[in-house]
């Protein structure tokens, strides 16, 4: 007989732990939406959005009473797939999912969907025409017979107020109940507080909030892209909260083929290389471009922004390890692999493993890693063999070997592939697209991948390779180097040398590889000018700017390999003209570059740029080099050093080419010529061949023109046999004179050839003609005066005046201390020499030049000398010659040539006596004999000035002259003059002889005598006023008036122009007329000068203008002006009376006659005008027509109109008894008229705002208000509008509806409210406790001071002071919040408190309010304390902190 166990002690589980365990594994988060993106991508639906519910659903008359609490916020997942029957039945075996045997779908553990239970106790899944509903708690659904999850269909029972009241949380989504839906929706109510007490699937009670799942949607929004990547079939995500969308992304796949299945290429591929194993592998590249739509802020507007990866998916169906392979396939793992590789790279970017979706790995890689990993179930890592405590044939170990196998082997494949297809859409996958390299991390499967990359890319010879600028290239086609200075780095880079230089961070993994075994060629300088030659055409190295291609030059000159140098055909080496040229040996001599070896080299052979290194570009490094070796690399390349002979042809070329004859002397203007000649000499001297003499020298250089002349002359080598040349070096004397008139005469006239030698600017090449003997000294007079007679015509006789000048210089001084036989050539050679100028009235430039040889000796002509003769003295007998220049004077007198009267025996024997009496301006002779007086006046005698003051010698006009005694001169007396007087000096005269005229008797000033002359003048004129206008204006504003007052026979002459007050124009006496500054008083009685037309106030008073207004003329300008609204002139005359009340004169009179108290004369603001006490400054703007403020232009036009107004009793604004006053008239009339309504409702607000201000009830006891229809009432009469009234109180009058509520509660009005408690019995209600004095204000302003944090202390304090009229106190304090929300919101004592009947902060102490205290809560800023000193509190603010 077999033993009886004792009991059944078998292990089991119930379904809610089971759930409680999964979630665990399943976080809540973003991973709940990974996983329903997983379950709709393994649907086949290309769509999903998940709506974040906020509203409430009906809860009456649903499946289940219980299912009322579901109704409220949930979190619905939609996709537009099917949920087939095999997926209903999968959800019944948690753990042992159908997906996990089912080759097309991703998912395997049968998990994934449950994670949801994290927010949820009953999810419920739509789809075709079913609905599911899931109770794990077996609670309400046991009641129906379906324990844990009863299935509906909702179409067939779509009728059914049941089905319609379930389906409604459905709403967000579905459209219609009575057909079967064409997608899935998965319903999750979150789990409220209370369900999460009940709940037996989560621990520690854990709720979920509607921010809860709003911190999700915007963590998980930070994933949506990436989460797109690599679904085989999804295509956008939405998360929406209710209508408005959160974020959105969407996949493009552009030009995306799909089979005649509809499958796109990854599910072809997934298809038949996983599912049917019909090939070994496949392959796919393609763009996907993915936008995002999503908002920066919670209540801004979205924005949408676009991302672009290169996608490469490589699939193989089978690993070469047939176990592993087994094990793999039976897990549902497949050799997938996959890159996705970002186009616009980040610097904050960071790859992520993927399986399908997103893991929280990072990887350091430029892009996202996918393959099918062997995963934690939780998707939290993946397998990676560090336990090695577990077997070999362990899940985790295989997992972690098939994780290595697919991340080492097969991802490098794909990596390659996808760089491929980068470079085949014409872009360049530089370094920022390759793995990143390993940075020492250990147990990371997915680093080392470089590695792999690199070494297939360089084996299988993939033009990918990336060089420093940018550019990929094969291995056959570039130099590779793990290490090389910045400054060759940045060079090669910007050259485009197809040089591998990997980044830092790179360089370690891909330096571990054996670099010569898989083919790469190391950079060297042999190697570097073999690859620059390779892009030697390129426009990048074209480009290159001179700083970097001196670096690459050091660098392949750097192992001095001069034959090799050849080999460098890069354009590397500078020229002088900013061109490069390559090493390689020219096919001729022609296309040779010299290399100077000095800077002198440097500093002479200039001009051929294109042929000639330039050395300053050089480093110190490559000039040693190419100098020192200069004889070898002259052999190899094209570059060689200067010779005699090579200068020679320079000189041909360069600075001779324009000269085709040989001629003697050359004339050579080019810049720096004289420099080069001068250098020349000096590098002569150094390379000149030991032992040549002077005649191989001239020999070689014998067509060069070589030696300096002066005035840019130069002459041929050749010639110096045939034309010695005169050496005048010397910087003194006549000789540096002969140097500087040589220089100038060869600028103005064509040169000639003179054979001078300056030597200025050439002390290298004086000293080598001086030292060879080819030019000659010439210092001796006799020698001088022989050149100068041999050179009269090309010399002296082209000499300017200024020239002339100083060669007579030079010749006094050479005459001062000279011999008898020198003094007499000096004279014989002089006479012959035109440099002597006869006087006349020519300017000395005009004046002809001319010798003083006597050709006839019979000729009675006598020479005479004279000073500063600019006429023409016509005496047949005698030649004038002009001496005042003071050498040529001394000249005179030391060779004695002819005699010298003095200038007043000139002026008295000659100029004066030749002046007639009259005469004309057109009589040239007499003219210059008058400035030539004028210009000597100070030499004139007495009686020669009274002379010549009798003599019409003035000119007023071209064709008239006057004695100086009848002129005038000055621009503001001449002013005064009418042009057909003739009375002012032309101005040209006078500037030159203005004192001189004025001590003859010209006048300058505006005199007394001329002002009065004028007047008399311009009113006898019969000249219009036009014609006068100006010259009034110029006598009074630069003329003084006299201190004399104006005559009565001058005061009633009409000279002044002026404008009547009827507008015409005229000329009116000092009687009649005022200036313009007193228009504004005199305007509409009397004519006034024109504006521009200064008169200051002396002249004003010389006119008699400064007399008081009377007040028949005051009257008569303000009449006027009020007739035509012209304020300014109220203005002013305002500004007046107030100087007249200032001074305490004319007062009373004025007043009287005036009658300003009584007379309307004030403009206000709406344009009519007031008497003093009809206008305000304030307070009246909408009373008009009965009162106004004053006019705000008008109160700006003088500074004294308001100091005058309120002389007057313009008062501040309306008292309180002239609105009582004003409403009173008003009142008589029911209802208002629309104008009377607008003064009624501003004398309203202005008594709101002075009650407000003296808070004295009283004083508005008997103001009135007018009614909705516009009627006047009491105050106390109307009702302000609030709560619906009782029938009771329903036909009291209301306030005006444009009455705000703001006045109506300054003024106090009782509101419905008021009435109400007014009218219920109990005497408690009739208390009064509300708050008054604006408590808004006062409780804001008491906020503004304490802080929150205060108001625990306040009231803390406040429990401290409290005692009852027993003496007890409170002995402690308790605060507390109240989250409740179920209190009762009807039948309250206003409707309006139902607001506040939710949560709430209490605060309770154990003491008791007296009558006092709640007193004091309503005296705000009094309180109950303040004179208590046993208490804290003083303020009687601190409750308000509340």
């Amino acid at each position: 007989m077999p033993v009886a166990p004792i009991r059944n002690n078998g292990q089991e589980q119930s379904l809610t732990v089971l759930l409680r365990n999964i979630i665990s594994e399943y976080p809540a988060g973003g991973g709940v939406l990974r996983e329903l993106c997983q379950n709709a991508d393994d649907a086949g639906a290309d769509a999903i959005e998940f709506v974040l519910d906020t509203r409430q659903h009906p809860k009456e008359n649903l499946l289940h009473k219980d299912l009322a609490k579901f109704q409220g916020i949930s979190l619905l997942a939609y996709n537009n797939k099917r949920f087939a029957q095999k997926d209903f039945e999968s959800l019944m075996r948690i753990g042992d999912s159908g997906k996990a045997k089912d080759l097309t779908a991703t998912g395997k553990f049968g998990r994934g969907f449950n994670s949801v239970y994290n927010w949820t106790d009953n999810p419920s899944i739509l789809s075709g025409t079913s609905l599911l509903l899931l109770d794990p708690h077996k609670a309400w659904s046991s009641d129906i017979g379906c324990p844990g999850g009863p299935l509906y269909d909702f179409v067939a029972n779509s009728n059914e107020p049941e089905i319609k009241n379930h389906l409604a949380a459905f709403g967000s989504i579905l459209e219609s109940y009575d057909t079967a839906f064409e997608g899935t929706i998965i319903r999750l109510p979150l789990r409220d507080e209370d369900q999460a007490k009940r709940s037996e699937i989560v621990e520690d009670h854990m709720s979920t909030s509607q921010k809860d799942i709003e911190d999700v949607f915007q963590l998980f929004t930070n994933e949506l892209v990436e989460s797109l990547l690599f679904l085989r079939n999804l295509r956008s995500i939405t998360l929406r909260i209710n209508d408005k969308i959160f974020a959105k992304a969407k996949s493009i796949v552009p030009n995306e083929r799909k089979n005649d299945r509809g499958e796109n290429p990854v599910n072809e591929g997934y298809r038949q290389v996983f599912v049917e194993q019909s090939k070994e592998h496949y392959e796919s590249d393609f763009m996907m471009e993915i936008s995002i739509l999503q908002s920066a802020e919670p209540d801004t507007d979205p924005s949408e922004t676009k991302v672009k990866y290169a996608i490469s998916h490589y699939l193989q169906k089978s690993t070469k390890d047939e176990s592993l392979q087994k094990w793999a396939r039976s897990h549902k793992l497949f050799p997938w692999i996959a890159i996705a590789n970002p186009l616009d790279k980040t610097p904050d970017f960071d790859g992520r493993l993927f399986t399908t979706l997103p893991l929280p790995i990072q990887t350091k890689h430029p892009a996202h890693i996918h393959g099918i990993l062997s995963i934690t179930p939780d998707r939290s890592n993946i397998h990676s063999g560090g336990d090695t405590t577990m077997s070999a044939n362990s899940s985790t170990r295989l997992g972690a070997q098939w994780n290595q196998w697919l991340l080492q082997e097969c991802a490098p494949h794909a990596w390659v592939r996808n760089l491929e297809f980068i470079r085949s859409e014409d872009l360049s996958p530089g370094w920022d697209f390759w793995p990143a390299g390993k940075q020492g991390e250990l147990g990371q499967l997915w680093m080392g991948i470089l590695g792999a990359v690199f070494k297939k890319v360089v084996e299988d010879g993939y033009e990918l390779l990336p060089t420093l600028s940018g550019a990929v290239k094969p291995t056959n086609e570039v130099a590779f180097t793990l290490g090389i200075p910045d400054d060759l780095h940045f060079s090669l880079r910007d050259a485009g040398a197809p040089i591998v230089f990997p980044p830092v961070d790179r360089r370690t993994e891909i330096g571990a590889l054996d670099h010569e075994n898989i083919g790469l060629e190391y950079l060297s300088p042999s190697t570097g000018r073999r690859h620059l030659t390779t892009i030697k055409d390129s426009d990048a190295l074209h480009h290159l700017d001179i700083k970097a291609r001196m670096v690459l030059l050091d660098y392949v000159l750097s192992d001095y390999q001069v034959p090799d140098f050849k080999n460098c055909e890069a354009p590397l080496i500078p020229l002088s003209d900013g061109t490069f040229r390559g090493f390689e040996m020219p096919a001729s001599q022609d296309d040779r570059i010299f290399m100077a070896r000095d800077t002198v080299e440097v500093a002479l052979f200039q001009k051929s740029p294109e042929r000639t290194v330039k050395i300053s570009a050089l480093s110190e490094k490559s000039q040693e080099i190419l100098v020192e070796r200069i004889a070898d690399i002259e052999k190899h390349t094209r570059i060689k050093a200067w010779t005699v002979e090579d200068a020679a042809q320079y000189c041909s070329s360069y600075e001779f080419d324009i000269i085709t004859e040989p001629t003697p002397v050359v004339k050579i203007d080019k810049p720096k010529f004289n420099d080069f000649v001068n250098l020349f000499w000096k590098w002569v001297s150094k390379v000149r061949p030991r032992g040549a003499g002077v005649s191989t020298l001239v020999n070689a250089l014998k067509d060069l023109w070589l030696i300096p002349l002066g005035n840019q002359t130069f002459q041929r080598i050749g010639s110096i046999s045939e034309y010695p040349v005169l050496n005048v070096s010397a910087n003194k004397g006549i000789g540096s004179f002969l140097r500087q008139a040589e220089s100038a005469l060869a600028n103005r006239f064509t040169p000639e050839i003179m054979y001078l030698y300056t030597g200025d600017g050439f002390p290298e090449a004086t000293k080598s003609l001086q030292k060879l003997g080819i030019i000659k000294d010439y210092d001796d007079r006799t020698s001088l005066m022989k050149w100068l007679e041999i050179t009269l015509k090309v010399f002296v006789s082209k000499l300017d005046y200024g020239e002339k000048m100083e060669l007579t210089r030079h010749l006094f001084d050479l005459s001062r201390n000279c011999s008898p036989s020198e003094r007499l050539c000096m004279e014989q050679t002089i006479r012959k020499l035109p440099i002597f100028q006869e006087a006349n009235d020519l300017s000395p430039n005009e004046r002809p030049w001319r010798s003083i040889v006597n050709d006839d000796p019979n000729s009675p002509v006598t020479y005479i000398g004279v000073e500063n003769l600019p006429i023409t003295l016509d005496t047949p007998q005698h030649i004038f010659i002009d001496i005042k220049y003071d050498c040529l004077k001394g000249l005179v007198s030391h060779l004695q040539l002819f005699k010298c009267p003095s200038p007043p025996e000139i002026l008295s024997d000659y100029v004066v006596p030749g002046i007639s009496e009259t005469g004309t301006p057109s009589d040239n002779r007499r003219t210059g004999f008058i400035k030539f007086a004028l210009d000597h006046f100070k030499s004139l005698s007495p009686e020669a000035r009274s002379s010549l003051s009798r003599k019409e010698i003035v000119p007023v006009s071209t064709e008239k002259l006057r004695r100086p005694g009848d002129t005038v001169f000055g621009e503001y007396v001449a002013a005064l003059y009418f042009q057909e007087e003739e009375r002012c000096t032309l101005r040209s005269f006078d500037e030159g002889y203005h004192n001189e005229l004025v001590s003859l008797g010209m006048s300058e000033n505006i005199t007394e005598q001329v002002i009065l002359e004028r007047i008399s003048a311009y009113s006898s004129s019969g000249r219009s006023h036009s014609d006068i206008d100006g010259k009034v204006s110029t006598l009074f504003s630069r003329g003084k008036p006299p201190p004399q007052p104006l005559s009565k026979e001058y005061m009633e002459l009409c000279w002044i122009p002026a404008t009547s007050p009827e507008g015409e124009l005229g000329l009116f006496s000092a009687v009649q007329c005022r200036s313009t500054k007193l228009r504004y008083l005199y305007k509409y009685f009397m004519p006034i000068m024109k504006s521009r037309i200064f008169v200051s106030e002396g002249w004003e008073k010389w006119l008699g203008w400064d007399a008081k207004l009377t007040v028949q003329q005051m009257s008569k300008q303000l009449h006027e002006a009020k007739k035509k609204n012209d304020l300014i002139v109220i203005a002013h005359l305002v500004e007046y009376w107030h100087k007249i009340y200032m001074s305490g004169t004319a007062s009373l009179t004025v007043d009287a006659e005036l009658k300003l108290e009584s007379r309307k004369w004030i403009p206000g603001s709406s344009g009519g005008f007031y008497s003093p006490t009809e206008i305000f400054f304030t307070g009246a703007t909408h009373l008009p027509p009965h009162y106004d403020i004053v006019c705000e232009r008008f109160l700006r036009g003088e500074p004294n109109i308001k100091r005058f107004l309120t002389h007057m009793g313009v008062q501040q604004a309306p008292t309180f008894d002239q609105l009582k006053d004003l409403q009173d008239r008003i009142a008589t009339e029911e209802p208002l008229s629309a104008q009377d309504l607008e003064v009624a409702l501003y004398i309203v607000e202005q008594i709101a705002i002075l009650h407000n201000k003296k808070q004295d009830q009283n004083l508005i006891s008997d103001f009135k208000a007018p009614d909705q229809d516009g009627i006047m009432r009491t105050f106390s009469e109307l009702t302000a509008s609030g709560i619906d009234a009782p029938i009771s109180l329903g036909n009291r009058p209301t306030p005006h509806p444009r009455i705000s509520e703001s006045t109506i509660e300054q003024l106090g009005l009782p509101t419905m409210k008021d009435r109400i408690l007014a009218s219920l019995n109990d005497p408690r209600l009739e208390q009064d406790f509300s708050q008054t004095q604006s408590p808004k204000a006062v409780i804001r302003d008491t906020l503004q001071r304490y802080s929150v944090e205060s108001t625990f202390s306040e009231y803390l304090a406040n429990a401290e002071d409290c005692m009852d009229e027993e003496g007890k106190t409170a002995t402690r304090i308790d605060w507390m919040i109240d989250h409740s929300t179920d209190y009762p919101t009807e039948k309250l004592i206003a409707q309006e408190l139902e607001a506040v009947q939710g949560k709430a902060l209490f605060c309770y102490n154990d003491g008791v309010f007296t009558d006092e205290d709640f007193r004091s809560i309503i005296d705000v800023g009094i309180g109950s304390k303040g004179q208590d000193l046993s208490k804290i509190g003083k303020f009687g603010k601190g409750a308000l902190t509340m």
